[in-house]
């Protein structure tokens, strides 16, 4: 019988016939292998799932399956999108969270427009397989021998696609699951490899079983050797697939051509090393040395077999050399540092590596690699000194101060009072504005002097920065903390002979004392500042104990903070820039932006006053944001007048640096501006990167912007050289403080080279602050600084100044 027009079903004539159809069935679109949406679907899958039908259809098929199962099932993903036909075994979790075991039939459908639905059918099958066998012992077995194996375990398709992967594939390869079963094993084979492993995959083909070894590719792109036992698939008497356990044994094999080298190798390391090679017996004497350990010790091999090794240990060192020795008789290899006399009675620092001697699993003496560090030590020690002390004064600085702090508040003794005196010289400024630099460094060396001339030996000086110092007065009393601060006022205040000029700089102090004004390091010294302050506004020239009325720095400059926080909104700032020229090519190489601040009500106000203000009320971070835009925007400007494009540098605060905005706001600017980002570099101190591990992550996370990292200010603070290595820094900063006096300061000339030479071990650029004279030009270029900054070439401009500048800089160097 044949329909007429009027006769064809409707659409919801079929959803009809599909509702009334027993057995559970429902429609889904496919866009790809894995995104397939639920359409339509009847009632036999809502009474079998327990979800209402509208929740269906706003699910996905892959919901349904139980989500452990899922993740271990095998999937031929192509039959997907080759519209095969497929069945496979699950478990449904059905919406109250009970599961029945199910077989999936599913049917691929491309319909107009190349739209492809899948019809799936579910059968249940609780009957033929129960539940609890399937969720056990599959579960346990699967888990046993397939997810906690340590080899590889594989499946294969025919056309050698993997169908499953275990986890030691992931962990080994490094690809996931995820984007195994998207390759072929063809994407993975060495290329020299891959002829016989086509040969090798078809033999199982064939229902062979094979075992060979080959190359892959790990995701990395490092070559690993497998040992790998291939088998077939058979289903119903038909090869399907392969399935194939691997065993990672690129250790083993390289540790077999190393062996294979081993004779030449061990000789070599004897006859050849630069480094000292020797050899112990059981008694710690002598029984081979190379040259290089005659060059190193100063003996003959003569002189040194047969007789013991420990007696040319300094004494200081020989009972830990003794407990070093005892593991590595114990069979356990050692690395220590240690100290020798040689023949000359001179110090040896050595690193040596221990290594016992097995044979047939005995110890039979002991080989010992000493590698001459002497030189490192005396570096480490004058970048330790550098970095504990002031280069000026050789004081004791800043950072050893609150080591020293701390060390003396974490001690069993540390209930024992003592008294902090935070010392200012007055009238400091004016006399290094009239005077110069020069005359100002001379007063603070003096100043120095007396301070440790007419402090009790109780007492410690450090300088704290500029021209503040502390004293650190340790087992005193109010009685004895009061004449020394008398002694201090009247030593302190006698004029000073700067070659021929007296000069009289007065002190204020501020003190505090532990434990009663406070009990942490951070409050104790913020009390002995606010005390300094204090004597200041009591008429200078006097010292002060804190005490809890006195009003602190900050509440003293409500009027100058009360301007600052308008000066955004009036667009009171400016940029100055100072060019960076590069001692090669005698180019321009960079800029400092350096900020301005005219103020409508007090005019120019110095950074110098504004900054530390900035920084203690938090308005640093809005200046610093607009300083950064500023810059940026300034690039950009150039850019557009097809001027010369060089990096622009802008110095970060500390709360800018720590601030959890930093790297957002920093790429919404250079997005917004439209500037390349490495045209913006970012100058941090070495203060910052004390929190060596949080700064770590920090500057990485800044470098991956794809901005340049300065630190600024190199050797006035502190960095330890074991992170300072992992920063990403491009540019270390020699402080302009370093670099006024190389051309007669031996002790500035030689910090400043020592720094280059570091910075350029590190792979890092130099650029020299502070650059006035021909002379400094000669000295840096001599001692290959790369980057020369200061009053030399220019002073810090506006940009209309700066452009000026920069095109007759231009003009001079094309001439």
């Amino acid at each position: 019988m044949t329909l007429s027009p009027n006769q064809r079903f409707t659409y919801n004539d079929l959803l009809t016939i599909v509702q009334q159809i027993p057995t559970p069935m429902f429609i889904s679109e496919v866009t790809d292998a894995h995104h397939i949406t639920i359409k339509e679907s009847n009632l036999a899958v809502v009474k079998i799932t327990g979800y209402p039908k509208q929740e269906l259809l706003k699910m996905s098929p892959y919901d349904l399956i139980d989500k452990d199962l899922l993740r271990k099932a095998s999937f031929d993903q192509k039959k997907i999108s080759e519209d095969t036909p497929f069945m496979f075994e699950s478990i449904i979790t059905k919406k109250d969270g009970s599961v029945t075991p199910v077989l999936f039939q599913v049917i691929i459908i491309t319909l107009s427009q190349n739209k492809k639905y899948s019809v799936t059918l579910i059968h249940d099958i609780t009957d033929k397989r129960n539940t609890e066998v399937l969720l056990e012992k599959t579960h346990q077995q699967l888990e046993s021998l397939f997810v906690y194996n340590p080899d590889l375990i594989f499946m294969l398709n025919k056309q050698g696609d993997f169908t499953n992967v275990n986890p030691a594939n992931e962990r080994i390869l490094l690809y996931t699951k995820h984007e195994m079963l998207l390759m072929n094993y063809n994407d993975i084979i060495y290329e020299e490899d891959l002829e016989s492993t086509n040969q090798k995959f078809n033999e199982v083909l064939q229902n062979a079983t094979v075992q060979v070894e080959l190359r892959v590719y790990n995701k990395a792109g490092e070559i690993l050797t497998l040992d790998i036992t291939a088998v077939p698939t058979i289903n119903d008497g038909q090869v399907t697939g392969v399935i194939g356990v691997a065993r990672d044994i690129t250790f083993e094999k390289e540790m077999a051509k190393q062996l294979q080298e081993s004779e030449q190798r061990y000789r070599s390391i004897y006859e050849n090393n630069i480094d000292a090679v020797l050899s112990f017996d059981l008694n710690g004497c002598f029984s081979y040395i190379n040259k290089a350990t005659e060059q190193l010790m100063g003996y003959t091999a003569k002189e040194l077999i047969g007789t013991p090794f420990l007696p040319h240990i300094i004494p200081e060192e020989r009972k830990r050399t003794a407990e070093e020795y005892a593991k590595v008789e114990q069979g356990i290899a050692v690395q220590y540092e240690t100290c020798m006399l040689n023949k000359q009675q001179e110090f040896v620092y050595l690193h040596v590596t221990v290594i016992p001697i097995i044979v047939d699993g005995k110890l039979t003496g002991v080989h010992c690699l000493g590698k001459d560090i002497t030189e490192k030590k005396k570096f480490e020690e004058k970048l330790n000194y550098m970095a504990y002390h002031d280069y000026l004064t050789a004081l004791p600085n800043q950072h050893y101060f609150h080591h020293k702090l701390k060390e003396l508040m974490e001690t069993e003794h540390s209930l024992e009072p003592f008294s902090i005196f935070f010392l200012d010289l007055d009238r400091f400024k004016s006399i290094n504005d009239s005077l110069g630099h020069e005359y100002g460094d001379k007063l603070l060396k003096k100043v120095a002097e007396r301070l440790q001339w007419y402090t009790p030996g109780n007492a410690t000086v450090f300088r704290y920065g500029g021209d503040e110092f502390i004293v650190l007065l340790q087992q005193t009393t109010l009685s004895k903390t009061t004449e020394v601060a008398d002694q201090l006022m009247t030593s302190l205040s006698q004029p000073y002979d700067l070659e021929g000029i007296d000069i009289v700089t007065t002190p204020s102090i501020g003190i505090s004392v532990y434990p009663q004004d406070a009990q942490d390091s951070k409050t104790l010294i913020k009390k002995a500042d606010n005390a300094m302050y204090h004597a200041k506004r009591m008429g200078k020239s006097n010292y002060q104990f804190y005490h809890d009325s006195m009003h602190s720095k900050i509440q003293g400059n409500i009027e100058l903070e009360s301007l600052l926080r308008k000066a955004i909104k009036r667009n009171e700032f400016s940029l100055f820039y100072q060019p960076q020229i590069g001692t090669k090519s005698n180019q321009i190489y960079g800029a400092e932006a350096l900020i301005r601040w005219n103020s409508h009500e007090l005019g120019m106000i110095s950074p110098a006053e504004f900054i530390p203000l900035a920084e203690e009320s938090g308005l640093i971070v809005p200046i610093g944001e607009w300083v950064i835009r500023e810059a940026c925007q300034q690039v950009k400007n150039w850019q557009c007048a097809n001027l010369p494009l060089f990096p622009v540098s802008v110095n970060l605060s500390i709360r800018q640096f720590y601030q959890s905005d930093l790297i957002p706001m920093i790429r919404k600017i250079i997005e917004e501006t439209g500037i390349e980002p490495h045209y913006l570099e970012l100058e941090i101190t070495e203060t910052m990167a004390m929190e060596a591990e949080s700064a770590t992550i920090i500057l990485q996370e800044l470098k991956n912007t794809g901005v340049k990292i300065a630190m600024d200010d190199f050797g006035t603070g502190y960095s330890s050289l074991n992170y300072l290595k992992k920063f990403p820094i491009d540019h270390l900063k020699i402080d302009q403080s370093f670099v006024k006096d190389i051309s007669y300061d031996k002790d500035d000339k030689d910090i400043v080279s020592t720094i280059i030479v570091l910075a350029h071990n590190l792979n890092m650029l130099t650029i020299a602050e502070g650059v006035e004279t021909a002379e400094h030009v000669a000295f840096l270029k001599e001692h290959k600084c790369d980057v020369l900054q200061g009053y030399h070439f220019s002073k810090p401009l506006p940009p209309q100044e700066f452009e000026s500048w920069l095109k007759n800089w231009v003009k001079s160097e094309n001439e």
